[in-house]
């Protein structure tokens, strides 16, 4: 821990690295700009794989095969890092509505699982299946393990991606600008070298924290002290 140094100053970088680097996510679908194509297991007549990405509401792809065996696979553009994605639904037919997809992510011929979703009953529009990926992944594939309502093919209005390049959050010296500082009065005067060592250490929390954090489960008698404890 650099001399001086508190949990206010920790907070305060963090609020930095979050105004300099996520500042540049808070825009609209990226799906178009990082998505160097897309394919899917089938598709029915007139519901092919192009309306998953022409953001249309009335159209929709649809999958034309064995219940269990439907995916898209998603094909990104080098150095894209997904920051949220969403499956459209079209919440017209509920049957053709997914309950559980599963994502993996990878090689083309190295996949591995990132993450079971289980639907809400109760969602019928966007739904988020993936977010604050850390690195790039050439293919995210998403596989439809079950439908509503025992349905054997799914129905999907679109995929929605907000994503970045992974150069947008290379941490380097030249961050800690003194011009850059000026709002952040506990960073001020200290060391440029001393702020990034300590916002790699920070990045590397984050990534420790979030690949745990799926592993922890409320007990069912959640109460404020079983809060207090995971706090």
């Amino acid at each position: 821990v650099p001399q001086g140094w508190s949990y206010e100053h920790d907070v305060e970088l963090a609020r930095f690295l979050y105004d300099h680097s996520e500042g540049v996510l808070q825009h609209g679908d990226c799906t178009k700009e990082h998505l160097s194509g897309v394919e899917v297991s089938s598709q029915a007549e007139d519901c092919g794989v192009a309306h998953l990405t022409d953001n249309q509401t009335n159209t929709f792809w649809e999958s034309s095969g064995p219940p269990g065996q439907h995916w898209v696979r998603l094909n990104m553009k080098k150095g894209t890092i997904v920051k949220k994605l969403w499956l459209m639904l079209d919440g017209q037919a509920s049957s053709y509505i997914p309950r559980r997809v599963a994502v993996y992510g990878g090689a083309p011929n190295r996949l591995q699982h990132l993450r079971t979703v289980l639907i809400n009953e109760n969602s019928f529009q966007n739904v988020c299946i993936l977010r604050d990926m850390k690195t790039h992944v050439p293919v995210l594939e998403i596989r439809i393990l079950e439908c509503r309502d025992e349905g054997h093919n799914v129905r999907l209005q679109g995929i929605k991606m907000k994503s970045f390049w992974e150069w947008d959050l290379i941490l380097n010296a030249d961050m800690f600008q003194p011009a850059r500082l000026v709002r952040y009065p506990l960073l001020e005067g200290v060391d440029a070298d001393v702020l990034y060592r300590r916002a790699v250490l920070i990045q590397r929390f984050v990534h420790l924290l979030d690949s745990v954090l799926g592993y922890l489960i409320p007990l069912s008698e959640d109460s404020i002290g079983t809060f207090n404890a995971l706090r």
